[in-house]
């Protein structure tokens, strides 16, 4: 027996030591649970153990914690700071329940000098500081004032992209949002942002996921508005949102207007044109000053019900215009041949795109670490464009091309999502997603057609995820099945596999490192196989190709990351290579210039740099800043192009008190896709702002240091190459006034965390 005795006691030592936790539950002063606060174990100096948030009902716990001395920071924006330290820590400790309290209005410019990111395997978490808070008006200014180093945000455009150009997904409590849904977000609401490069096979072929975690409220809501107006031109965008809640249930909404109007346009077309013959033909086009004027309105309606974990309700109604009238160019054509036979040119053209859209989705939170998600979208796209196109000499009219497109489309997109977590820490998900459309197309004009189109695309993908110590590993799989029927052509199935992974390994505190690998399928749109045919003008025609295959896309990422205190520093390396990609195509016929598109041989490009991100410094300035070389290769079926180029950017922002200083500049790399050759856009952009209470007002001006805003674009093909410029004066030294106001009532509650959001916005139309 004594034996016996001494075993178990000596068992239940070693687990003791292997087991033991650190737990407790967070609330404010009204006994409300406080989820997403971020909780840090640290040892007495200050060096990081592990870090986590809370969840929805306020608990945290950390497992596994050896013996030592420890310190828990405690910290939330609004709440004043917990320090509890856990000297001779030997044993699991519960703390029970913490009262947070709420910080004073006097207390809201508190100093953050600690850093406010914190890495994991997977993920990267950024803690906005107060003044961070206050100096934004909405999710994606928020996210231009974190100045985190691997993403581009354009304030003009509010555009976000990672800095090599790769496209990002953005998601709110982990679902899937649009745009207009994170410029509808109110700071304050946002606890923090979480970024995941590479995401795998849910999420596509983006570049990394962007996910926005928000509070919501039991009783009240939220109104707000942002506006952004320049004074030099009628370019302005405005954006009005709000939200309601009352016990399980939210209604929101948002209203976004952008208008973009250039009074002083022109552009300078040469082109070069080699016949069948031999024959060469040299044009040169240039436009008078005009303007062009594109009109933008989103809205939706949103209501959701939830309760608790237990299961989430989500239904949104949007309806989304574009509308572009009246556009004309009108200008001189002439050749280097003919240099005194002068012809006057004129194009028109008037765009409209109409898309109201439902979205049902639904979740469910199961036993055992288990989810299910299925989300449903119907989609319209009404679609109605008119162009003319005419040549005059000595006032005869020696070309008139008219052009009508009436089309609509019909789509239903449905996605069902499977979760199941494991003790150890793994996590198993699968998913299928299926998109069927019709299109049915009128071209009305010179030319005749009625055209019918459907489509039908499958994508079924599984993952896991777990860890080995300092490794952690991603793997998963998808396979694809893209269905195709053009009226009065034969239809083609293809399937496709897509294997994805991804490892991420942690020498120490300030160093890791990862590296990912996957093969995408890229698949033509309808518009690329639509076999339409439009007149461009006397001697161009564009046409589809119906003959078109999906093709295959290897993308691998290499990253090494430095992470101490306010600084962090990143190494990165890119690489894509796409067999028989679909590029743009130009080829002769009858003594015409196709403009069509083609699977080409391949195409490859390398993108290598790095990025920094320092602050706050001394507590007012931070900066972040980035460069990277780009080489590209484009193997076509009749060409072979290369092209080097190099990319840079810095940018600085300093916050005191209530105003927030803020400037950028940005050199985008070159883009080869194909043989279209731009030159990176040059931005750079410097901004005052000053909060007053619930309001934000500031100036910003758009490129100080130019006095006429050019892009360039080349085709090099080598029958049909041109060299484009387009100015536009009014993107010169343009100055914006600002204005946001935001205002909130309620308590906070836990919000939903809705997975899938997708959206259809192909319209068809060649």
């Amino acid at each position: 027996m004594k034996l016996i005795s001494f075993l178990m006691a000596l068992f239940f030592l070693v687990t003791g030591i292997h087991a033991q936790t650190i737990q407790g539950k967070l609330v404010d002063n009204r006994q409300q649970a406080i989820e997403y606060a971020n909780i840090v174990l640290q040892q007495t100096d200050s060096t990081f153990v592990k870090g986590m948030t809370s969840d929805g009902k306020g608990k945290f716990r950390f497992d596994k914690v050896t013996q030592g001395d420890y310190r828990l920071v405690i910290s939330n924006i609004g709440f004043q700071t917990l320090y509890i330290d856990l000297q001779g820590f030997h044993r699991s400790t519960d703390l029970g329940t913490l009262v947070m309290e709420e910080v004073s209005q006097q207390l809201g410019e508190v100093s953050v000098t600690a850093s406010n990111v914190i890495s994991s395997a997977d993920k990267k978490m950024v803690f906005p500081n107060q003044k961070q808070v206050n100096a934004s008006a909405n999710g994606v200014d928020l996210l231009r004032n974190l100045m985190i180093p691997t993403l581009q945000v354009n304030p003009i455009a509010n555009s976000i992209q990672t800095t090599d150009g790769g496209s990002v997904q953005l998601c709110i409590n982990g679902r899937k949002a649009s745009q207009n849904e994170v410029m509808a977000l109110q700071p304050s609401e946002i606890l923090r942002v979480e970024m995941e490069e590479d995401p795998g096979v849910l999420y596509g072929d983006a570049a990394m996921v962007v996910n926005y975690v928000v509070r919501r409220y039991e009783m009240g809501g939220s109104l707000g508005y942002n506006g952004q107006q320049s004074v030099k031109s009628l370019f302005g965008r405005h954006n009005a949102n709000g939200k309601l809640n009352f016990g399980k249930s939210e209604v929101s909404f948002y209203y976004n207007a952008e208008n973009q109007i250039f009074d002083e346009m022109w552009s300078v077309r040469n082109e070069t044109f080699l016949f069948e013959d031999g024959k060469a033909y040299h044009r040169v086009m240039k436009t008078d000053p005009h303007n062009m004027k594109t009109l933008t309105y989103n809205g939706g309606l949103t209501y959701n019900l939830q309760d608790g974990n237990n299961y989430m309700l989500n239904v949104s109604f949007g309806l989304q215009n574009q509308n572009r009238p009246n556009y004309v160019e009108k200008g001189e054509l002439f050749t280097w041949e003919y240099p005194n036979s002068v012809t006057m040119r004129e194009d028109w053209k008037h765009i409209r795109n109409t898309s109201p859209y439902l979205d049902v989705y639904f979740q469910k939170n199961l036993k055992n670490k288990q989810f299910l998600a299925i989300n449903a979208v119907g989609t319209y796209i009404d679609t109605y464009n008119r162009s003319r196109y005419q040549e005059f000499l000595n006032d005869e009219t020696i070309v008139d091309y008219y052009s009508a497109v009436k089309g609509k489309k019909y789509s239903l997109i449905t996605e069902g999502i499977y979760e199941k977590g494991f003790e150890h820490g793994g996590k198993f998900t699968s998913g299928i997603k299926h998109t069927q459309s019709y299109t049915d197309n009128g071209y009305e004009g010179t030319l005749n057609y009625q055209t019918q189109m459907r489509q039908a695309n499958t994508y079924g993908y599984a993952q896991y995820r777990g860890k080995v110590e300092k490794l952690n590993y991603r793997f998963g799989m998808g396979v694809t099945r893209s269905w195709f029927k053009q009226e009065g052509q034969e239809d083609y199935e293809t399937w496709s596999l897509n294997p994805q992974f991804n490892l991420n390994y942690t020498f120490n505190k300030h160093w890791s490192t990862s590296l990912t690998g996957g093969l995408n399928t890229g698949h033509p749109s309808l518009s690329q196989l639509s076999a339409v045919e439009q007149l461009t003008d006397s001697l161009q025609i564009s046409r589809g190709n119906p003959l078109l295959k999906p093709y295959d896309s290897w993308n691998s990422n290499f990253r090494l990351n430095y992470n101490k205190g306010k600084v962090n520093i990143g190494f990165f390396g890119k690489y894509n290579h796409r067999e028989n990609p679909i590029m743009p195509y130009i080829y002769r016929e009858n003594g015409k210039f196709i403009h069509s598109y083609a699977n080409h041989n391949r195409f490859q490009n390398l993108n290598v740099g790095m990025n920094v991100r320092v602050g706050m410094l001394w507590d007012i300035l931070q900066l972040s800043g980035s460069i990277s070389n780009d080489t590209r290769w484009s193997r076509g079926i009749n060409y072979n192009h290369h092209h080097n180029s190099l990319g840079w950017s810095l940018e600085a922002a300093m916050l005191y008190k209530k105003f927030v200083f803020s400037a950028s500049y940005q050199k985008n790399t070159d883009y080869l896709f194909g043989e279209n050759f731009t030159t990176g856009e040059v931005i750079h952009y410097i901004a005052l702002q000053y909060r007053i209470k619930k309001l934000n007002v500031g100036l910003m001006m758009l490129n100080p240091f130019e006095n006429d805003y050019c892009r360039n674009e080349n085709n090099l093909n080598q029958y049909a190459g041109n060299t484009f410029e387009y100015h536009i004066d009014d993107s010169a030294r343009m100055i914006w006034a600002t204005l946001s106001w935001n205002f909130s009532f309620g308590r906070d509650y836990k919000s939903g965390s809705k997975r899938m959001n997708n959206s259809d916005t192909d319209s068809g139309v060649m």
